[in-house]
């Protein structure tokens, strides 16, 4: 893991340790994880978010919810991820599917409402796709399927700017590597085994979802680990950025298109020109890390942290933007009234 040192469980029955035992009941600290235990409120509600998502299956498979996660962690150019969901679709008995995405072959894909599915989640940073405005499935199936691709979208940032490359170092679908990991997956209940809903609310009070997260409540489980998790990323990056810089960053996210920003980072300086020295180096990784998310390397962490040394900051700025873009993503998404009454 780069940048930050996760924290490790203490004998004390607080949330960090709460939170651990959750997770070694159920799965394994894997490291898009165990990368928020440097905050105790965001590492137990983007459990909370993961658990409630992926491991409790209600209207929508696994293998659905892994082919939404392959597909958008393909949008968002996270090597690591798509390593990581080839392997899990693999473990599912799903490796043709698995091909299929990495490979742009979605012909390949017999099941028609899980190709349209992938194309869907294919085209969600695409605002205006046809896709979005008339997705292929109902109001019931929307929690999970909307809340994985939101979840991805918010996990590819964080895992491009804190996780190696590679999952494996081994070609997709070659190797014992690949075959001992689907193994370890499988055994430890990561794919294949759906878990009891809600459990993992224990670990937060309870609080109001807010208009945007509409689509989700028909699934009171996603409904509580989505509005949870908002308030840990509002109530964690409060502590130190301002209002002011908050908005700021936002309001840029907020009208973003979807476009692509290049390969160049003159965009981000353009942006950020008249902040004072500490607001802009809070902008500035904040904005990477909404629209170039593979961009943020150590010169940008560096500057970052001369003015905020703590891992709990870092992961914060980048949580908070990485969030907040998820959710704007989410936004463009239209149920047409037909299918809020199917």
């Amino acid at each position: 893991m780069k940048y930050i040192t996760p924290i490790k469980p203490t004998d004390k029955n607080d949330l960090l340790s709460q939170t651990y035992t959750q997770i070694r009941k159920e799965a394994v600290p894997i490291p898009i994880l165990m990368m928020h235990s440097v905050c105790p409120i965001l590492f137990a509600s983007n459990w909370s978010l993961f658990r409630e998502t992926f491991l409790v299956d209600k209207q929508v498979s696994r293998d659905i919810k892994e082919a939404i996660n392959l597909a958008v962690s393909k949008v968002n150019i996270c090597p690591y991820c798509i390593d990581a969901h080839s392997i899990m679709l693999s473990g599912l008995k799903q490796q043709k599917i698995a091909i299929a995405i990495v490979n742009n072959d979605l012909n390949a894909i017999a099941n028609p409402k899980l190709k349209n599915i992938v194309e869907w989640a294919l085209s969600s940073n695409q605002p205006n796709h046809t896709l979005l405005q008339n997705p292929p499935f109902n109001s019931v199936e929307a929690p999970e399927i909307i809340a994985a691709a939101l979840n991805f979208h918010y996990t590819n940032r964080l895992v491009n700017i804190f996780l190696d490359k590679a999952f494996i170092p081994l070609p997709f679908g070659k190797g014992i590597a690949s075959w001992i990991v689907r193994q370890v997956m499988v055994k430890t209940g990561l794919v294949g085994v759906s878990r009891t809903a809600g459990k993992s609310l224990v670990l937060l009070p309870e609080t109001t979802l807010t208009d945007e997260f509409q689509w989700a409540t028909p699934n009171p489980f996603i409904t509580q680990s989505l509005a949870r998790h908002t308030v840990a990323i509002n109530k964690t990056i409060s502590k130190f950025v301002s209002q002011d810089v908050q908005s700021f960053v936002e309001q840029i996210i907020s009208q973003w298109d979807g476009q692509d920003k290049g390969i160049s980072r003159q965009w981000v300086d353009i942006l950020t020109d008249g902040l004072d020295l500490r607001a802009k180096a809070i902008a500035k990784l904040a904005l990477l890390t909404a629209f170039s998310s593979f961009q943020v390397d150590k010169t940008v962490i560096d500057e970052f942290k001369s003015y905020f040394p703590l891992d709990e900051q870092l992961l914060a700025v980048v949580a908070w933007a990485s969030f907040y873009t998820a959710r704007i993503i989410a936004s463009w998404i239209n149920l047409p009234q037909r299918l809020l009454s199917t």
